[in-house]
């Protein structure tokens, strides 16, 4: 009996110092992640990193602890609130750099500049973290307005929950074609012969060849408006057909969307109020607040989130990056081929009785464009 003791304490002790490294662990990176500090300490790394508010809901209860549930997705809510206007502190003027010149000691212009430019940089960095930028870009820069107003604010709630059994992330560019017309072609001649120094009587020639060939292409696509079938006779006159000529041209990039479906079976009844306040704080975070501006009845500005692929207490390189993300959609389904409930007297704290198997589905929308920068960084 005491050699089992002996091992049972040392299997206990053991998940305690897991289960506070990765607490640890995953608050330094969500604190890291969203433009705060990433200190941390031994003692109380919970504190440390989170205020007395804050709170982490797990589920399962040991994700990130059990090898088998090391890897993990970390949400977590950003309120975007009005903008405020806060005059900017001034940067810190830096004491003269001196230097021997004939035997005298004398300021350094060059290197007092650069010494000063390096303060003002770092005052500059210091300034964008404390307003809370929260873009994907260097320093927390951005090129959504929204991200770009410096008002985006952590919440007090952080959600870490399995990962599933897929992740997908779609990069969509736009490409379509583009007609290049007859005119424009000229124009786009004399342009070339211009840069390359042969714009002569032969280059005008040529442009009034061709911008000759548009008209009469432009007179014809008009008599065919007006008498129906006139640019087919021409064509049976010629023996050939007007074909437009097209580009395929890039037209952009969407925004990549992000799709998640999560099954909760609650074991405990600590499982089932976690997965209860999940669902809550998913749905209060993608819903806006009615507010009233004089007689006008205005909504808020949701909440937005953002979403880290975890392994144990660290952001997981080989998997993208995701940007800031508005929660668009999501489904909740309670009970599966039959609804079954939890004993009433299990949950006493809960009003009713809760359901033993919810499905939730979430579709989040990025908010940032992401360009070869951002996905050179990992995204």
């Amino acid at each position: 009996m005491a050699l089992r003791d002996a091992f049972v304490n040392i299997a206990k002790n053991a998940a305690a110092s897991a289960a506070s490294g990765f607490v640890s662990g995953a608050a330094s990176s969500l604190r890291s992640g969203l433009g705060g500090s990433s200190t941390s300490s031994a003692s109380s790394p919970l504190k440390s990193n989170f205020a007395p508010k804050e709170t982490l809901l797990l589920y399962p209860s040991d994700v990130g602890v059990n090898m088998h549930q090391a890897s993990y997705i970390l949400f977590a809510r950003h309120s975007v609130s009005g903008a405020k206007v806060r005059p900017q502190k001034p940067s810190p003027k830096v004491k003269p750099v001196y230097k021997v010149e004939f035997g005298d000691n004398v300021i350094d212009k060059a290197a007092t500049r650069k010494k000063q430019q390096e303060s003002d940089d770092n005052h500059e960095a210091k300034e964008g973290q404390e307003t809370g930028r929260g873009g994907a870009g260097a320093g927390g820069a951005s090129t959504s307005l929204t991200l770009q107003r410096r008002n985006i604010q952590r919440t007090g709630t952080a959600i870490g929950l399995y990962m599933p059994p897929a992740v997908n992330v779609s990069y969509n560019m736009d490409y379509s074609e583009g007609e290049i017309g007859v005119m424009g072609e000229a124009l786009y001649g004399l342009f070339k012969d211009y840069q390359n120094g042969t714009l002569g009587a032969d280059a005008f020639n040529r442009a009034a060849g061709t911008a000759g060939t548009g008209l009469e292409k432009m007179a014809i696509a008009t008599a065919d408006k007006l008498i129906p079938g006139a640019k087919d006779l021409y064509a049976i006159e010629r023996g050939a057909i007007i074909t437009p000529r097209t580009e395929m041209m890039f037209r952009g990039t969407g925004r990549r969307s992000f799709s998640f479906s999560f099954v909760f079976i609650p074991k405990d009844r600590t499982e089932t109020k976690i997965v209860h306040d999940i669902i809550k704080e998913f749905k209060v975070g993608m819903s806006p607040t009615f507010k009233t501006s004089g007689s006008t009845r205005e909504m808020t500005i949701p909440d937005v989130f953002s979403i880290q692929y975890m392994h144990i207490n660290s952001q997981n390189q080989y998997i993208n990056k995701i940007g800031k993300c508005y929660l668009k959609t999501m489904d909740v389904s309670y009970g599966g081929d039959k609804f079954v409930t939890y004993n009433e007297d299990m949950l006493a704290e809960l009003d009713g009785v809760a359901p033993q198997k919810t499905t939730i589905s979430l579709s989040f929308q990025e908010l940032e464009i992401m360009d070869r920068t951002l996905v050179e960084a990992g995204y």
